[in-house]
């Protein structure tokens, strides 16, 4: 395995990660369950975590790929610049999770506050992941400059 290898494995885990948490939270708001709700920050901290995994694997994965005839560097500057939007925006979601379990231990209002507020940067920080994810898939996935979400076909009459 290369530094690529690495990268590719780790930065689906933060989409993921996000997506479920706001799964969960949506989930636990509706179950009103305590338990879930702190289930939900939990997760916001390791998809954190993840995140700083997918980022610093990052220069691995450019250092492999540079070596393709073809990738553009632009669109590894791209990519890099995406993903470090998407990495702060994904830490600052993960400290205001974790400051949630802590403050939040002596009041339920301030769980469902913290939860909230959870749920709203993490679907307000799924546009920085999917740029970062096109630009990622840009890099070596030609089939990403595609118009629409079919390719023209050609008549075969």
């Amino acid at each position: 395995m290369n530094g690529s290898h690495f990268h590719l494995i780790f930065s689906h885990v933060p989409l993921i990660g996000a997506a479920f948490t706001i799964l969960l939270i949506i989930f636990a708001l509706v179950k009103k369950s305590k338990d879930l709700k702190l289930t939900s920050l939990w997760f916001a901290v390791i998809t954190g975590i993840a995140a700083l995994l997918a980022y610093f694997t990052g220069d691995g994965a450019e250092n492999v790929v540079k070596t393709i005839a073809g990738i553009s560097g632009d669109l590894i500057e791209t990519h890099e610049h995406w993903g470090l939007f998407y990495l702060i925006a994904i830490m600052l979601i993960a400290a205001i999770a974790f400051a949630g379990i802590f403050l939040s231990r002596a009041s339920a209002k301030a769980l469902q506050k913290f939860v909230i507020l959870v749920l709203i940067l993490n679907i307000m920080a799924m546009y920085l992941a999917a740029e970062t994810g096109i630009t990622g898939g840009k890099i070596r996935h030609t089939e990403m400059d595609l118009k629409g979400p079919f390719p023209e076909q050609p008549d075969n009459d």
